[in-house]
């Protein structure tokens, strides 16, 4: 749980520099930064923090390919867009999942209105960003990293391509 505030406070603080742009431009083409640029600050950075993860993480691994890596890593959530979920109607996701995993599951519904519609949106978005992540992907032509997307918080596999190792790892630290 301390890891959950500490997600909050940088999330709530949450800034993309010079450097940070100029890394994305230099390892997605164009319409991969469409897709990213469309999260909120948050999760852009979010997606920043699990790449520097993965990247230090991939030092001691063998048989990663880093431009993968960094690929899956800045766009493992691009299915939240932003707008999808706030910071407030993430730190009830989060606390719905954590207790009543079951009930939030079933809650989420598609669909914005309301201020109840929006948070039944926001949990649904929560639990299938994964699926809508790896969509767009393919839509875009990017199905390699669409199928590691997509996979990011399916349980561990004996056949998962270490790249999606990292990324679980490195999405869990963030």
């Amino acid at each position: 749980m301390l890891q959950r505030i500490r997600q909050f406070f940088i999330a709530v603080v949450a800034k993309i520099n010079d450097a940070d742009r100029l890394f994305i431009k230099k390892h997605l083409i164009k319409s991969e930064q469409s897709l990213f640029f469309a999260m909120s600050i948050p999760e852009q950075r979010h997606a920043l923090n699990v790449t520097y993860t993965a990247l230090k993480m991939a030092e001691v691994e063998k048989n990663i390919n880093i431009d993968k890596l960094i690929k899956c890593t800045l766009l493992h959530d691009v299915g939240k867009k932003a707008g999808d979920i706030s910071t407030t109607d993430k730190v009830i996701t989060v606390l719905a999942d954590r207790f009543l995993s079951n009930w939030a599951k079933r809650w989420g519904k598609l669909g914005r209105g309301d201020k109840v519609s929006n948070l039944r949106h926001a949990f649904y978005i929560y639990y299938h960003h994964a699926q809508y992540s790896a969509e767009k992907l393919i839509q875009i032509g990017d199905s390699e990293i669409a199928e590691i997307v997509g996979k990011h918080h399916e349980a561990p596999a004996a056949n998962d391509a270490p790249e999606l190792r990292l990324l679980r790892k490195a999405d869990v630290l963030n």
